[in-house]
């Protein structure tokens, strides 16, 4: 699980960076030469990924806590408005776990990889802990006759490292001994054979050709996963799966032997999904003018609300420009199929990832302004937005 989370983050970039960091502690306290050229800074990095690494040279210089550290990023400060700072043997001891998964010998902030240091720190860290305090904060507003399960939605776009989110909160989650479920709302598409016959039905509405829009979820069935999972019953739970490589990577469902099975009661659920809180707009001409296709999919959105009231708090993590998605959704198909398991050719997924681009372009605004002024259905949520490394940006 260690490669494979691991992988997952850093693997693009461990190479290169981790060789710059170890020169770094070689050579320091000498200045550090920035040297501009590409259209992207220096040595064609992203300005927050050279503030990484400034961050990780000042850590080690002056031998930064991992509280110190934390500092740096650009949630910190944004989560405290929300939360009580988390103390300094919290960001120790819940950094030592997710350094246990991504770099094992490592024992300090100083040791790890710009790009993983910025990762556990100002990333998963930073969500987790408004996370934690919120389950303490919605469990202390209901009354003893109520779930106990806390649900959270978190509304991202694909490719952005949702899974691997889902996957590290489950450890974190557990290091403070609360049990925890994740479930994706992809994993609610309905199978191949209805999906062909919704684009039968729809032939003329391009965004219905492939799986994706509103409309071809079958919502029913992940409401009553998500019901299913608040129970305070002791009891198991069978989570639908989703398989992406199925049908050339047109997907299916899988067969319910390889669902999952969750134990219940479980204290938190996180739903995770690319649409997940965006909410039918009324203003159906400028819906056209985005895309003819959008209309239908609006009237369908309208059934998603069924999904949007079973959660308590949203974390939504935006982008700036939605070709962002066509880069991601890339890298993570290629690395399926490296993998070798059977995905779409870089022509087809370009393709593939247009059919989404007009939902985003419709949705993604009004469920930033919504998170960022009372929450999303009024109930509490974090927004942030993520740069081209996945990373938080100012």
């Amino acid at each position: 699980m260690r490669r494979a989370l691991a992988a997952a983050v850093g693997a693009a970039t461990a190479s290169s960076l981790g060789s710059r960091r170890r020169q770094m502690q070689g050579t320091l306290p000498c200045a550090c030469e920035v040297r501009l050229w590409g259209p992207r800074g220096s040595r064609g990095r992203s300005e927050t990924e050279i503030a990484a690494e400034a961050a990780l040279q000042r850590a080690v210089t002056q031998t930064l806590s991992a509280s110190d550290f934390a500092r740096e990023g650009p949630l910190y400060s944004k989560i405290l408005v929300d939360i009580p700072t988390p103390s300094d043997e919290d960001w120790t001891r819940l950094g030592g776990v997710l350094t246990a998964l991504l770099a094992g010998s490592a024992t300090s902030v100083s040791d790890l990889d710009p790009q993983v240091a910025s990762r556990i720190y100002h990333l998963y860290l930073p969500l987790y802990f408004w996370m934690r305090q919120k389950v303490l904060d919605i469990r202390a507003s209901r009354d003893s006759s109520s779930s106990r399960t806390v649900v959270f939605g978190l509304s991202a776009p694909q490719g952005c490292g949702k899974s691997t989110l889902v996957e590290f909160f489950k450890e974190l989650f557990k290091a403070d001994g609360m049990s925890y479920q994740a479930v994706s709302l992809d994993d609610f598409y309905v199978p191949g054979s209805w999906q062909e016959a919704i684009a039968e039905v729809y032939e003329s509405n391009a965004l219905l050709q492939t799986r994706g829009n509103a409309g071809t979820h079958d919502v029913g069935l992940g409401a009553q996963t998500l019901r299913a999972l608040k129970s305070e019953e002791l009891s198991e739970v069978s989570v639908p799966k989703y398989d992406k490589s199925a049908r050339e990577g047109k997907g299916d469902r899988a067969a319910s032997s390889c669902w999952k099975t969750a134990k219940t009661p479980c204290d938190v659920v996180v739903l995770e999904g690319w649409m997940l809180g965006f909410k039918p707009r009324r203003d159906t001409v400028a819906l056209k003018d985005i895309h003819p296709g959008l209309s239908l999919v609006n009237e369908k959105l309208e059934r998603y609300q069924d999904l949007d009231d079973l959660l308590d708090a949203f974390v939504v993590i935006g982008i700036e420009d939605t070709r962002q998605v066509h880069a991601w959704r890339l890298e993570a198909e290629r690395a399926m199929k490296s993998s070798g398991r059977p995905a779409m050719d870089d022509d087809d997924l370009r393709r593939f990832v247009n059919n989404y681009i007009p939902a985003y372009d419709a949705y993604c605004q009004p469920l930033y302004d919504s998170a960022a002024h009372g929450g999303v259905d009024g109930k509490p949520s974090l927004l942030f937005f993520a740069g081209e490394n996945r990373l938080p940006v100012q």
